[in-house]
């Protein structure tokens, strides 16, 4: 299994031909997908118009790459803080159980 950051990176690179790129982009979606695979694919050809002819825009895939790749970051540091949290909120219930350790 690739990761993400690994497709972002051929996404990004404009040496490798639209139809490429378009693949490690899909490629991406399947890392993460925030809507579903479907929804998400859909929802980054909307907001980065993306053509049906790749060759007439292919910038789009550097928008669409951005735009998962930001939203990944946040969905990342909204779960750390998220673990922090729970990793609180159990040592403080192990602490109300056990009074005297």
């Amino acid at each position: 299994m690739t990761s993400f950051l690994t497709r972002r990176a051929r996404v990004l690179d404009t040496s490798l031909p639209p139809y490429r790129r378009h693949s490690a982009l899909r490629t991406c979606l399947t890392c993460f997908a925030p809507y579903g695979l479907r929804a998400t694919y859909h929802h980054l050809t909307v907001s980065a118009r993306m053509p049906r002819l790749l060759e007439a825009d292919p910038d789009s895939l550097v928008r669409a790459v951005e735009e998962l790749h930001e939203a990944r970051q946040l969905w990342a540091a909204r779960l750390e803080e998220y673990k922090a949290q729970r990793q609180a909120e159990k040592r403080a219930a192990y602490v109300i159980k056990h009074p005297l350790r």
